[in-house]
């Protein structure tokens, strides 16, 4: 008969506000230290999207493993602490540790898709679908390389779409450290859900900052590229504008690495094989 399982031991810590920026700068700076590797990955899982457009089961397997992102970008970011390569099968790599694992991150995803599917549909049924028709506007580039025009929006219009925003944000929050949860804490759906809500409760002070400086910085992003665009063309700034938009989202994920070994402290045979965030590496 087989040993049971070692216990898991999670603990919550407790940082300061100022600590989500320097989960921010911690993410830059170990993004600066394997850049084509981060790159390479996250251009993998485009890639992997484009594909998955060809068939809607496929896609549809995709948008379902969506949360695993995060998860697989939290390994890549461990790996590169610990001077080992970057390899894509970061994204699949829980799925085939144990069956309950696996059920979990995919019970995970289902969750994600279904409110998902839900907030776009109650959405759609208040504004007959202007919102996103005009995002969906938005988003579809010229083809003579100008920046698009839209329509405004109407006061309905606006309205959904903060409601699109802010249900988004709210479902956000369970699923936000649950991933890590199953794969480092070996805990079940509901209870990863439940510790995400409980643990961005009690670091809201560091989350918000953490969640107002890529604002910050996704904005500043968005004013340079307008500068730009105005200046010299949207033809000539698109290649190193897309460049910097996939730069700047895989620095995005790598943080979240950085935020989550500052909220909990696990212990469990399966836990960090880098130093906790207070004696990081990259801050050497």
């Amino acid at each position: 008969m087989s040993a049971p399982p070692a216990p898991v031991r999670i603990r919550l810590r407790s940082p300061s506000a100022v600590a989500g920026l320097l989960w921010i700068r911690r993410g830059f700076r170990t993004f600066w230290r394997r850049p084509l590797g981060f790159f390479g990955l996250y251009l993998f899982v485009v890639a992997c999207l484009v594909v998955a457009m060809l068939s809607p089961f496929a896609l549809l397997i995709v948008i379902v493993l969506l949360p695993m992102l995060s998860l697989g970008f939290m390994l890549a970011t461990e790996d590169v602490l610990n001077d080992l390569p970057l390899r894509p099968s970061v994204f699949w790599a829980p799925l085939v540790m144990t069956k309950q694992a696996r059920r979990a991150l995919l019970a995970i995803g289902l969750v994600y898709v279904a409110t998902s599917i839900a907030i776009a549909l109650l959405a759609d049924s208040i504004d007959g679908g202007e919102a996103r028709r005009w995002a969906e506007k938005l988003m579809t580039p010229r083809t003579d390389g100008q920046m698009p025009e839209v329509p405004p929006l109407s006061a309905l219009g606006s309205a959904v779409l903060l409601f699109k925003s802010f249900g988004v944000a709210l479902v956000s929050i369970p699923l936000w450290h649950a991933p890590a949860l199953v794969h480092w804490g070996r805990q079940g759906v509901a209870q990863a859900m439940f510790s995400s809500i409980v643990a961005i409760w009690r670091t809201r002070a560091a989350f918000a900052t953490f969640v107002l400086g890529w604002v910050t910085v996704a904005l500043g992003f968005a004013m340079l590229i307008v500068v730009l665009a105005a200046t010299l063309g949207a033809a000539a700034v698109s290649l190193a504008a897309f460049t910097c938009l996939v730069a700047l989202t895989a620095t995005f994920y790598v943080s979240i690495w950085f935020g989550f070994v500052d909220t909990f402290e696990i212990t469990s045979p399966v836990a960090f094989r880098t130093v906790m965030a207070d004696n990081d590496p990259a801050e050497s």
